[in-house]
């Protein structure tokens, strides 16, 4: 069940509304209070994301030209060293040399923090970058977060493919774990805003 709204107000004036209302319009929240639960909520995901022992999701990107040295195959088997953490890994050919690799991970802010730092430290990798959240919800969603380890129920479904099904450069063009929860499952849920015109 869902906590009732409580309406409180906020005396705010000047630049800084003019700002915040700019800022609004820029995000397309519909509203100002949509507007304020947005920062609040955003606020709180980093508090969380500040305790090195949050259970958090990590997006990695990560550019590479796939003719350097072994390059796809080590970010590969770093992957395989922590089947734990990885949850799923999309890979996109930009280029005749050039790759993007997108990996979510999941897991302690300080584990995901390690593993991101690895994989875009690998040699060969062009440019790289972490994204952080809360893996649970941090306020308002009316449930109760997930157990702390993450593990307790899920089954890990890992494909592997054969030389077969490699892509044109050698390597495998998607590669996935699949968690599934059970009843109690929560898919991640982004804010939907309006279409820009």
């Amino acid at each position: 069940m869902k906590d009732p709204l409580v309406r409180f107000s906020v005396a705010i004036g000047g630049e800084l509304l003019r700002r915040f209302d700019r800022y609004r319009e820029k995000h397309r929240y519909p509203n100002r209070s949509e507007a304020v639960r947005g920062l609040m909520t955003a606020a709180l995901v980093e508090e969380v994301i500040d305790r090195e022992e949050s259970e958090a999701m990590g997006v990695v990107t990560l550019v590479y030209d796939h003719h350097a040295g072994r390059i796809a195959e080590r970010l590969t088997e770093l992957q395989h060293g922590h089947l734990d953490q990885v949850v799923t890994t999309t890979h996109v050919h930009l280029d005749a040399n050039r790759c993007l690799e997108v990996i979510l991970l999941r897991g302690p802010v300080s584990q995901v923090r390690v593993l991101a730092d690895n994989l875009i430290g690998s040699k060969g990798v062009e440019t790289g970058r972490l994204v952080l959240t809360a893996a649970s919800p941090v306020a308002g969603s009316g449930s109760s977060p997930a157990p702390a380890d993450g593990d307790a129920q899920h089954a890990h479904d890992h494909e592997h493919v054969d030389e077969d099904t490699l892509g044109h450069h050698g390597h495998e063009q998607e590669h996935s774990h699949r968690i599934s929860r059970g009843a109690g499952a929560r898919r991640l849920r982004g804010k939907r805003k309006p279409a820009r015109p």
